[in-house]
């Protein structure tokens, strides 16, 4: 009897020590905590970064101009990102087929222009039967470069669900991606439900909105070359025997009355009974301009409307381009006046960072008087108290009529030498007991290891022996 209470008792400290070896790490984790990370670690952000020079349009009143016969229009600056002048440009209208502008920019962006698209019934069978289209037959082989001029040229609505579906298999899967897309790009007030621009309720955009979208297209020169070819022979099929001739539908390329050599791309549309579309990118003296109009009321004469107002612009507003040697001098100024304000104190400045518009609009009558770049101190406010802190100082532009544009910023990091100091102090010691941690844990965990090892081995002894006299039976005396 005394033999099994032994031989029990064995067994219990043998699982006890295996029981503390696997839980041995978590206590001592908890025990051996990084206490470097209460460290002070303060900043003084700036929420502030350089956008359009002014919000809204630059110019909302414009003199001299004929409003044109649109429900909403809008001439968008490329280059700066800025609102020239416009009317309702946020209002939701049909962008008709427009839209196929997103189709083609999607269909740059992720295909090649040699990729071929084999053409199934989806393709094509549910556009309504008055929808311009080529007429792509099932199985007819073609290319993705083919296809994007039938969009671009023609307004095919075959040859733009062509690249949806090859794109990503279903047109609701592609509808998925477009508005993905937009609002990548910045399109807030746009939801599409379609890749062609079929009349629906579900299908909206704004002037706005469709300027960014033709922008990010017009930095695809392969989009520009199509979009102001003249026309494009499509060489015979596997299913057509011919050669389909696609002239340009756009009239500022095709029509010598309402020719516009400064267009580079863009779109016409039309939806019975909200009118006619119209958007037009144009480029003149390093300036690139996009117009949209939507919901005008005369076919031909939007085309001329549009060209008024973008020559509008380039004769009334200058884009200038913002080059890094002119933020010298400002840099100049706020450092050395920071300098001044920290002296005799344990700040310092440990680094310096520039964040600036590439370009800006302005009306060209502020430039006739020049302008000075300044810095703007009054608001900044240094903390001794703070560790690390960070003031962000605009940068403007000032016209001699005092119109101001904030074209810039330049952050500075401040650091106090001593809680520095004693931070890398702190953070050495921190380590160097970090080590001695992991010596001491695995020190331990060897240790256990060994007791565990130890243990288990004479349980297995134990059971052993158990199962000997459980199994051994004396011989019957007859």
């Amino acid at each position: 009897m005394n033999r099994k209470k032994h031989s029990r008792t064995l067994e219990m400290i043998a699982g006890f020590l295996a029981v503390v070896f696997l839980c041995s790490f978590f206590p001592f984790k908890l025990l051996f905590a990084d206490e470097s990370k209460n460290t002070e670690d303060v900043r003084q952000e700036s929420t502030d970064q350089p956008g359009n020079p002014v919000e809204g349009l630059l110019d909302p009143s414009p003199s001299g101009l004929i409003e044109p016969n649109a429900n909403g229009y809008l001439v968008y600056d490329a280059l700066s990102d800025t609102m020239l002048i416009g009317k309702d440009y946020e209002s939701q209208m049909e962008p008709a087929s427009i839209t196929q502008i997103m189709t083609v920019l999607l269909a740059l962006e992720n295909l090649q222009l040699s990729d071929k698209i084999t053409f199934k019934p989806s393709m094509y069978e549910t556009i309504p039967r008055d929808f311009v289209r080529i007429g792509f037959e099932e199985g007819e082989i073609v290319t993705v470069e083919e296809c994007l001029y039938s969009c671009i040229l023609k307004s095919a609505n075959d040859a733009c669900m062509a690249l949806a579906i090859e794109m990503a298999g279903s047109e609701k899967s592609f509808v998925d991606l477009m508005n993905k897309r937009a609002m990548e790009l910045g399109c807030t007030h746009t939801h599409f439900s379609n890749p062609y621009g079929k009349s629906d309720y579900d299908h909206y955009s704004t002037c706005h909105d469709l300027a960014l979208i033709l922008k990010e297209a017009l930095n695809h020169p392969t989009y520009i070359s199509i979009a102001t070819s003249l026309s494009y022979t499509m060489e015979p099929t596997n299913k057509y025997n011919d050669k389909r001739i696609l002239n340009n539908g756009n009239r500022y390329i095709s029509s010598p009355q309402l020719a516009y050599e400064y267009y580079i791309g863009g779109k016409t549309g039309y939806t019975e009974g909200l009118g006619y579309t119209i958007i037009a990118g144009a480029e003149k003296e390093g300036k690139r301009l996009v117009g949209v109009m939507m919901r005008a009321s005369d076919a031909e004469k939007r085309y001329s409307e549009m060209m008024e107002l973008l020559e509008y612009c380039f004769s009334k507003y200058t884009t200038t381009k913002i080059e890094d040697s002119e933020f010298a001098d400002p840099e100049k100024t706020t450092i050395s006046q920071i300098q001044s304000a920290l002296e005799g104190t344990d700040l310092r400045i440990d680094s310096i960072n520039i964040t600036s518009l590439k370009y800006y609009s302005v009306p060209l009558s502020l430039t006739d008087s020049g302008y000075s770049t300044v810095v703007d101190l009054s608001k900044v406010t240094i903390s001794p108290q703070l560790s690390e802190q960070t003031v962000v100082v605009p940068v403007d532009r000032v016209f001699s009529n005092e119109t101001r544009y904030r074209i810039g910023y330049i952050s500075i990091q401040i650091v106090n030498s001593t809680v520095k100091e004693d931070t890398k102090k702190d953070t050495k010691d921190a380590s160097t007991f970090s080590i001695v941690n992991m010596i001491i844990v695995s020190f331990v965990g060897l240790l256990l290891l060994f007791l565990t090892v130890f243990a288990i081995s004479l349980f297995i002894k134990m059971t052993r022996k158990r199962k000997l006299r459980k199994n051994h039976r004396n011989p019957t005396v007859l």
